[in-house]
């Protein structure tokens, strides 16, 4: 998972027109070596990827796609994948990059609210860091219970307003900081959060446990003061990713942190 060449050619396209062929053989090997290309996301992949039980020709949905590299990653688990959204950027530049690099996602611009799809059409929805974007959470998650298979599983992540750091952090009892504003979010979850989502919806909570992105946070900061000073992606990142890989290492998914994730199952 996610240390597929396929991953270095997609990202390679992925708002770039015509990237240097050295630039994507990079990626391609880089990748295909250490995996997930996304700083903020290597914590969360590790927490995430475990719970996903693929077998080939499963069939998956990813709601609240952005720029489809869950999508892409599990397509080449030999998953079916339809990737889902609603009209932004990161969205239309999967679909170039996907179909410049004949990948076979379908893309569906659509509302997680309310789902153009049949009853009972996929094995398994994933969800990550998408339902504090959504009005109604608790609809959408009775809408992906009426899409899954019976077994089938929701997985997905939130941000978490329980964290230590977050407190710190947060605007008094709003649990919402202006970060979270900035970004379009509705709120952000606790335990109780979770579990009400997953008994109003009639699903069974199979697993639910935090990750931390402390270290994963400041590569972030570095990475981001180095693009101001024209430093490439593919140098900075080697050095970079093992340092947000730490959090994954050292901190253990039950201590309180700025996320959850949390799996949900049909019966």
């Amino acid at each position: 998972m996610f240390k597929k060449p396929l991953i270095g050619r997609y990202l390679s396209y992925h708002r770039h027109r015509n990237p240097n062929p050295l630039v994507v053989k990079f990626r391609e090997v880089f990748y295909r070596v250490v995996g997930h290309p996304y700083l903020l996301d290597v914590v969360r992949a590790g927490r995430v990827l475990p719970n996903l039980d693929l077998k080939p020709g499963v069939t998956v949905l990813d709601v609240g796609c952005g720029w489809a590299v869950w999508s892409l990653a599990l397509m080449t688990e030999g998953a079916r994948v339809v990737a889902l959204d609603i009209p932004n950027e990161d969205f239309w530049e999967g679909c170039k990059s996907a179909r410049i690099n004949r990948i076979p996602i379908d893309f569906v611009l659509g509302d997680g609210q309310r789902l153009p799809f049949r009853d009972n059409s996929f094995n398994l929805v994933i969800g990550l860091d998408v339902f504090e974007h959504i009005p109604d959470d608790a609809k959408t998650v009775k809408e992906i219970k009426r899409v899954l298979t019976r077994g089938g599983s929701l997985v997905g992540t939130v941000p978490t307003c329980e964290g230590a750091r977050f407190l710190m952090r947060g605007e008094g009892e709003s649990r919402m900081t202006k970060d979270d504003l900035h970004l379009g979010h509705h709120r952000r979850y606790n335990r109780s959060m979770v579990r009400k989502l997953a008994a109003e919806a009639g699903m069974k909570l199979e697993r639910l446990g935090y990750y931390n992105q402390f270290f994963s946070e400041f590569a972030e900061e570095v990475r981001e003061i180095l693009r101001r000073f024209k430093v490439p992606d593919y140098l900075m990142f080697p050095f970079l990713f093992p340092l947000a890989k730490i959090d994954l290492i050292l901190v253990a998914e039950h201590i309180q942190g700025t996320g959850c994730y949390f799996k949900m199952s049909k019966v």
